[in-house]
């Protein structure tokens, strides 16, 4: 039985507040959720101090995605796909697999379909070696 992969995606976007990037990260994980994933979490960096309702805004923008391997590249198109829906917000993903980390990092403005599409198969092969 093939053991889950745990990707970390963080997901940055030139100029936002964080409430924009706290919208869009929602998103973004509402979309992964309906993938045949294990789970999807956010990165916490801990506990909000008590009596606070403080938000971890380090947090924003961070997601944990167990996974098995097979479902690695539907997750990449996913990626591609909201991505693609961005039409003019240059937007970051950080994938991190173990010790392996990739990055996309899509401009709609600035690079073709093909480009990108290229780009994620190649990320793919990285991650998956």
């Amino acid at each position: 039985m093939t053991q889950p992969t745990e990707l970390l995606i963080s997901l940055s976007i030139e100029d936002s507040d964080q409430a924009e990037l706290d919208e869009l990260t929602r998103e973004l994980r509402s979309e992964i959720e309906q993938l045949s994933i294990d789970s999807v979490d956010n990165v916490s960096k801990g506990e909000a101090p008590a009596g606070t309702k403080a938000v971890d805004w380090a947090s924003i923008g961070n997601l944990t995605v167990t996974l098995a391997p097979t479902i690695i590249p539907p997750l990449f198109e996913l990626l591609k796909s909201w991505v693609d829906r961005k039409p003019s917000t240059p937007v970051k993903i950080r994938i991190k697999v173990g010790k392996k980390t990739a990055q996309i990092e899509y401009d709609p403005t600035k690079t073709s379909a093909k480009e990108l599409e290229t780009l994620v198969r190649s990320l793919s092969k990285t991650v998956n070696k």
